[in-house]
């Protein structure tokens, strides 16, 4: 696999590399800003490019906007975005960059200090899913609210339902709880009716984002109604 590398500390660019490389997978290009990246890019198109939300000059959003124009550039490059902070409206930026989004990831950079889940998120995103942190979307679901409309749910229920926003598919989240495809239906149909959500069925390869952002979204506006309501986040 080929991976491409931007990010702006010359110490984690290189920490990264070596760890992928170490794991056989093959670093094609490295650059610290998105005129060095776009640079080799033209030279040679990798399979996920691996990038830093924030980066020079201004450090705020330009790993997104990077990732915008190599979406734009050339779509059959996978992104996998990495982060410092479990910022919700980065997430739900990149996943909504286009109607049938697909290839695209946002982890925690405190994920490079667990080699094998980065590689499980670049592989993921290389195989065109969508991939959303575990552990932002933990703890999403754990925040303190007014009313939660999520204790309606078994515990079951609401692991499905972090998997669901993670970006699993439903074969997908069958091999992480150890149960059938079936099951997952089952209990989907009962988050459905508990939550009163749209439909969050089976998600195909061009809907898996449609349903990750509707997950997202229906958790944000929990949080903000609670918010709302002056109760604690």
């Amino acid at each position: 696999m080929r991976v491409a590398v931007v990010e702006d500390q010359p110490l984690l660019q290189d920490v990264l590399a070596a760890g992928l490389t170490s794991r056989g997978l093959t670093v094609v290009g490295r650059a610290r800003d998105a005129t060095e990246a776009l640079l080799f890019l033209e030279r040679t198109e990798p399979d996920v490019v691996l990038l830093d939300i924030r980066l020079p000059p201004g450090h705020s959003d330009e790993g997104l906007c990077l990732a915008e124009t190599v979406r734009a550039r050339y779509p059959a490059v996978g992104l996998l975005v990495l982060s410092s902070y479990a910022e919700l409206h980065f997430a739900q930026r990149l996943l909504g960059m286009q109607e049938d989004a697909r290839a695209v990831g946002y982890v925690l950079k405190e994920r490079v200090g667990d080699l094998g889940e980065l590689i499980e998120a670049i592989r993921r995103v290389a195989a065109g899913e969508v991939v959303v942190d575990r552990h932002l979307i933990n703890r999403l679901m754990s925040r303190q609210r007014t009313s939660d409309p999520l204790e309606r749910l078994s515990p079951h229920e609401r692991r499905i339902l972090a998997l669901v926003a993670e970006g699993r598919s439903n074969l997908g989240i069958a091999e992480q709880m150890d149960c059938r495809v079936s099951t997952v239906e089952k209990h989907l149909s009962s988050i459905t009716a508990k939550l009163d959500l749209a439909p969050i069925g089976e998600a195909t390869r061009r809907g898996v984002n449609v349903r990750v952002l509707a997950t997202l979204a229906f958790l944000r506006t929990v949080d903000s109604s609670a918010a709302a309501a002056g109760g604690p986040r």
